[in-house]
């Protein structure tokens, strides 16, 4: 018989549901998440820096990155997770959408000073939205 190799990583226990007003705060203290989304090579996953605009999470992104190229007009999710230490808990906050890529007038008025990563002047950029109506948080302990 084979040998079944088992994780030594604990796993969080989920513990209870976030409210959207949770999981809206819970996003608008962060700035960072992992983006995934399907590419002609299979399923990724990019930590991405992102803004809050409305009812929108935004992404500016350099023209090269492959995001810009597989991820407007299909389904996305971001993932935005973090670890209380002193209490054992995690948070996760999960939005799930349709990617759009923002153009011409809607592009120049979104909050481009509200991005925490800035791309140097001469790198073209992009600016992708995906909607918050797919929230999903919840609370865990470490077990």
């Amino acid at each position: 018989m084979p040998m079944v190799r088992r994780s030594t990583r604990t796993q969080p226990a989920p513990r209870r549901r976030l409210s959207d007003g949770e999981c809206h705060e819970w996003l608008n203290s962060h700035r960072e998440g992992r983006l995934a989304y399907q590419t002609g090579r299979g399923p990724r996953s990019v930590v991405v820096s992102y803004a809050l605009s409305g009812e929108s999470v935004m992404f500016k992104l350099p023209d090269y990155n492959d995001i810009v190229r597989y991820a407007p007009g299909e389904r996305v999710t971001l993932e935005v997770e973090g670890v209380d230490e002193t209490a054992g808990d995690f948070e996760t906050v999960t939005v799930t959408g349709q990617a759009q890529l923002v153009t011409g007038r809607a592009e120049q008025d979104e909050p481009v000073a509200h991005f925490q990563e800035q791309w140097p002047d001469g790198v073209p950029t992009k600016v992708i939205s995906l909607p918050l109506t797919e929230v999903e948080g919840k609370v865990g302990c470490w077990s």
